[in-house]
């Protein structure tokens, strides 16, 4: 994601927020729906997603990070990310 030039830090920061808390809500519905004392159940293409919305949080805050202390930008790492409803085909 590309954060406009008029974006402020805290409103780039606040609509990045959003993923996350879909994510914990997401996990929470999953515990409480698939637990079994100890142990929790949860579908792999489901957790899959949900460790590439957090990776692509931190990747974006890195790079804003980045730009912000006018330091050189790292490049991304090449990565092959799949959310749920990938491989449906419509």
């Amino acid at each position: 994601m590309i954060m406009p030039e008029k974006l402020s830090l805290s409103d780039f920061v606040s609509r990045r927020l959003h993923p996350m808390k879909v994510t914990i809500q997401l996990l929470n519905h999953e515990v409480e729906q698939n637990s079994d004392g100890e142990t929790t159940s949860i579908n792999s293409s489901l957790l899959n997603s949900v460790i590439n919305t957090l990776d692509l949080f931190v990747e974006d805050y890195e790079r804003l990070l980045d730009k912000t202390t006018a330091a050189a930008p790292k490049p991304a790492p090449a990565v092959e990310r799949k959310f749920v409803g990938d491989d449906v085909k419509q």
